[in-house]
């Protein structure tokens, strides 16, 4: 029985056609039928809200929840996969992703408020393709893949590929993410997710970094590093010069400080430039030595 809140909720939104389809195939048949008409959905988590707002008003709503084993977790020694219909919760609460991938549990947990992590997808995070992305930037500094499907077959690309433009993701005519691929990590590998949100919106990031570490064996200094920003340019980026400036360095608060200001010199945020780049500068400096206190910390047996 529907009850009047949810009468309510209903009628407030445009008015589109619903399909559930079983396979993948079927799914990507709907994509490449209807076009730039239809819109997937998983979790629905922004998609609700953007109807709900008339932002948009796709005339086809493809729901892919009823796609039977796409809601996987799993992992071996290549690596983990997610399916694209996993929950942020599931990743977070994953006893192989918190083991073994602790960023990406990370980064899930800092994906909205609980409601939203039940329901709401890590796939989704990454199809709207938005430059706040809070999963996107551990991706990237995991050199994560997603697998994609369409009507010319299967194929792959980088998460930092994906993202093409502000709102544009990598996905032609017909096809839809069906998978996350990350590959498992060089011995001494740490990585640290930071994000400052909106006062107005709690779960949308103003700017956000990911630094994954990989120290030498006395952990003294940085043999890799890979700085991502996020929020602060039209798509998720590295922050290569930053990256430069610490590799194959010891461990210094002058190195992690220098390291700091060229990540926000190589910010391009389109809004609040200084601010934001003062953010990436706070945000960097602390997610290094997180990351390398982590690392510290697990080879002297406290992780």
């Amino acid at each position: 029985m529907t009850n009047s809140s949810d009468l309510r909720y209903l009628m407030s939104l445009p008015k589109f056609d619903y399909f559930e389809p079983k396979t993948i195939d079927e799914a990507c048949s709907l994509l490449s039928k209807y076009k730039d008409e239809a819109r997937i959905i998983a979790g629905g988590t922004d998609l609700l809200v953007e109807l709900r707002k008339r932002e948009i008003s796709p005339k086809y709503i493809i729901n892919i929840k009823k796609i039977p084993n796409l809601d996987y977790v799993s992992y071996n020694k290549e690596g983990l996969a997610i399916g694209a219909v996993a929950t942020l919760s599931d990743i977070e609460n994953s006893g192989v992703v918190k083991k073994n991938f602790p960023l990406v549990a990370q980064a899930a947990h800092e994906t909205g408020p609980l409601p939203i992590r039940h329901i709401g997808t890590m796939g989704g995070n990454l199809c709207n393709a938005m430059p706040s992305a809070d999963t996107a930037p551990s991706l990237i500094g995991l050199e994560a893949k997603v697998k994609i499907q369409g009507p010319k077959g299967t194929r792959f690309t980088t998460v930092a590929d994906f993202f093409v433009d502000s709102g544009k993701s990598a996905l032609q005519n017909g096809e839809m993410l069906v998978e996350i691929q990350i590959p498992s990590l060089p011995l001494n590998t740490t990585g640290v997710f930071l994000k400052i949100p909106e006062r107005s919106a709690m779960d949308v990031a103003v700017a956000s970094v990911a630094a994954v570490i990989t120290m030498d064996e006395a952990h003294s200094n940085i043999v890799e590093a890979k700085i991502v920003l996020g929020a602060v340019a039209p798509t998720p980026m590295r922050a290569h010069q930053a990256e430069n400036i610490v590799k194959g360095k010891a461990v210094s608060e002058d190195l992690i400080e220098k390291a700091a200001l060229a990540a926000a010199k190589e910010a391009k945020p389109r809004t609040r430039p200084d601010y934001k780049r003062e953010l990436v500068r706070v945000l960097t400096n602390r997610a290094i030595r997180e990351a390398v206190a982590v690392s510290l910390s697990d080879a002297l047996g406290g992780g």
